[in-house]
């Protein structure tokens, strides 16, 4: 199949969905496809392995990238010919589209819970614009399928835009299981003492570029009420370091917190830890808690997000019932350290077992197999292309 996958950016080394893309276009390639990228930047490692079409957009302001990122899309996407055209970003001319980011329309409702606030919100350039892509796009005739990575985005769709249940495909996102393994631990010693951290005592890490609306604050909170001996926490992102720095202070657990800002090689911060904490407000699927789970290493995150969907509770980690859930997440951090070491490690290898059997050829495969029934709807009197 001549495949395009129209994403803002592409690249190995930012965060999850612009890693998500170069290894699916990767992974399309490896089973025969001709991939072209569509999108505004692309990694120049990446140049080399398949297609760039650049679409420029209106910088003004972060509506007008939003807009002009849709809509030209659409024009580069009409002067070219294509079996499949598959969406990671808002645009338009899509075949098949992932919904990748956010839903905007569950974001306000969740974040914004003052109804007032909500309104205002709602009314702002930035807001309404993408509320009104996210709109046009799932509610288009056009795009034949919506891909999912959880079963909560799955159903916001149908609850927010009334997407019919044949039109959704759930496929969970796959982990590269050659970077993200169990012997990244190996490298424990050296990264906690980078840190100045206590080898013998419990670690818990958190990841994430931004701290804001990722739970980090209860965790801050859930750390003060722990009982758990000597407890630490490792926490990876640009912050605002300061500000929560302040709010480590103020609970008095400033000495047990180390801020490590963005790191490279996240694996071995991973690995260094004993269990991972992410209770984000929403989030369609966060690829860190299966990285994290591919190095061994139980996740702690919240029900109200889409990697809830991968936890085994007790087996290979724990849901809160919502972010806010203090004490809640307070006894589940001392739930979990106070097992025997055995059953921990039992808990490891059950996350590394999971995480194998979610790959990226998988999740390619099963793209591919999404395409492959659009292409066929388009064109009835045609095998699909393998």
């Amino acid at each position: 199949m001549r495949i395009a996958i129209v994403k803002k950016a592409c690249s190995l080394r930012k965060g999850g969905s612009e890693r998500y893309c170069a290894n699916l276009c990767r992974q399309l390639i490896q089973l025969g496809h001709d991939v072209t990228f569509i999108g505004e930047e692309l990694d120049s490692q990446l140049q080399d392995e398949f297609a760039f079409l650049p679409v420029k957009v209106n910088r003004a302001t972060t509506w007008t990238k939003n807009r002009s990122f849709a809509e030209n899309c659409a024009t580069v996407i009409a002067d070219h010919e294509f079996d499949i055209v598959h969406g990671l970003s808002r645009a338009y001319g899509l075949d098949t589209f992932r919904v990748t980011d956010r839903l905007q329309a569950h974001w306000l409702q969740v974040y914004y819970r003052n109804r007032f606030s909500r309104f205002l919100q709602g009314l702002t350039p930035r807001h309404r614009t993408i509320l009104e892509l996210e709109r046009s796009i799932l509610t288009s005739s056009s795009v034949r399928r919506f891909v999912t990575q959880s079963s909560l985005d799955s159903r916001l769709i149908m609850q927010y835009y009334g997407v019919p249940e044949r039109k959704i495909r759930r496929v969970y996102n796959g982990v590269d299981t050659t970077t993200f393994h169990p012997r990244v631990r190996a490298q424990l010693d050296r990264v906690r003492q980078r840190f100045e951290l206590d080898r013998s005592a419990p670690l818990m890490v958190f990841a994430s570029p931004a701290f804001e609306h990722k739970g980090l604050r209860s965790v801050f909170q859930a750390m003060a009420r722990s009982k758990t001996r000597g407890l630490q926490l490792l926490v990876l992102g640009d912050g605002p370091i300061e500000k929560f720095q302040d709010v480590a202070a103020s609970l008095d657990i400033g000495r047990q917190i180390v801020f490590a800002g963005r790191q490279s090689k996240i694996q071995y911060f991973y690995g260094a830890g004993d269990l991972f904490i992410l209770p984000t407000l929403y989030e369609p699927f966060p690829n860190v808690n299966l990285e994290a789970m591919a190095c061994g290493v139980p996740v702690l995150t919240a029900a109200t997000t889409g990697g809830a969907d991968i936890i085994e509770v007790g087996k290979n980690g724990y849901l809160v019932e919502h972010p806010d859930s203090v004490s809640e997440m307070t006894n589940l951090i001392d739930r979990h350290f106070a097992q025997p070491l055995r059953l921990q490690r039992a808990m490891s290898q059950h996350c590394v077992r999971v995480a194998r059997r979610m790959t990226l050829a998988d999740n390619a495969r099963r793209v591919v197999q999404v395409f492959e029934e659009v292409l066929n709807e388009k064109s009835p009197s045609l095998k699909s292309v393998a």
